[in-house]
C-alpha cells in the first residue's frame, strides 16, 4: 500500500510505507513528510550527468528552497528540531549504539560464566 502525503491509502505491488529521508542528521526538504505552512514547496525533476535528480524549489521566491531555515518550514510527523536535526535520524543513532551495547553486556556476562567454570583450574591455565 502506497500512503499519499494527504494520508489516503492506494493499492500497489512491491509499495511500501513512506519514511522519512534525511541527510545524514539533518532533515531533508525532499523528504515526504517535510511542509511548508504557505504550500510553496514544488517538486521538479532534473537530469544531471545521466541521473535523475529531485528538486525542492519554494514559489514564494522563485529559488531553491532553503529547508529547515525557512520559517514556513515544518514537519508532519513532528521530526524538525529546532535546530535542523532529524529526530528519527537521531533515534536510529541510538537503537544502534544501543544494540552494540547490549552485545558487549552479553559477552561480559558470557566471559563471567567461563570464569566461573575454570576457577578451580587455576594451574591449567
Amino acid at each position: 500500500m502506497l500512503k499519499l502525503r494527504d494520508g489516503v491509502r492506494r493499492g500497489g505491488k512491491g509499495r511500501r510505507d513512506l519514511k522519512p529521508k534525511p541527510l545524514g542528521d539533518k532533515c531533508n526538504p525532499a523528504c515526504p513528510f517535510f511542509r511548508c505552512s504557505q504550500n510553496a514547496l514544488m517538486f521538479t525533476k532534473k537530469y544531471q550527468r545521466g541521473k535523475v535528480i529531485t528538486v525542492v524549489t519554494c514559489r514564494l521566491v522563485g529559488d531553491k528552497c532553503i529547508g529547515y531555515r525557512c520559517q514556513y518550514a515544518y514537519c508532519e510527523k513532528k521530526y524538525l528540531l529546532p535546530d535542523g536535526r532529524c529526530a528519527w535520524a537521531l533515534r536510529k543513532e541510538e537503537e544502534k549504539e544501543d544494540a552494540f551495547l547490549k552485545e558487549v553486556e552479553e559477552e561480559e556476562r558470557a566471559f563471567g560464566k567461563l570464569k566461573n567454570k575454570l576457577r578451580g583450574y587455576d594451574d591449567l591455565l
